[in-house]
């Protein structure tokens, strides 16, 4: 995709490798590109996959969320995030993602992303609606310390 008059030099595969960056300073997340670099894919900490794209304008048509929906089957991710660069969303963008099960971002959301980055927390993720129990870990006990060997009963 091409940078707009609107976004003049918006690398959008360059977002995309920082927002994975972001997620991958976030406990137990684990972020990388796809590999035609069009789409962030990442794991959240109880497993969920998310799929992530970037727009540099904000989608008008539901033909943006079909794309992304079909790059969900293809990743086989359980849940996708749009990023859009610039605006807000329609009232009516917004009800069809919301439909379809889409998380839709704009830059303020990425901004909760920056701050579960920079304090390497997934609290701000959480208020994003994103997946972010920390794994159930088992304790295991320190094995008791053998009796020393005695002669006789």
């Amino acid at each position: 995709m091409q940078p707009t008059d609107a976004t003049p030099g918006v690398n959008l595969k360059g977002f995309l490798r920082y927002v994975a960056g972001l997620l991958n300073r976030c406990p137990y997340w684990v972020a990388s590109l796809a590999p035609d670099q069009s789409y962030a894919l990442a794991q959240s900490p109880t497993g969920v996959r998310y799929l992530l794209h970037v727009e540099a304008q904000t989608p008008t048509h539901e033909d943006a969320l079909q794309a992304v929906l079909t790059a969900q089957q293809i990743h086989h991710a359980q849940e996708v995030i749009l990023v859009a660069l610039n605006g807000q969303y329609s009232p009516w963008f917004r009800a069809l993602a919301k439909a379809q099960g889409v998380h839709l971002w704009t830059l303020e959301e990425v901004d909760y992303l920056v701050m579960a980055a920079d304090l390497e927390s997934n609290t701000p993720l959480a208020y994003l609606g994103l997946e972010v129990r920390p794994p159930k870990t088992t304790l295991v006990q320190e094995p008791a310390p053998a009796r020393q060997a005695t002669q006789g009963f």
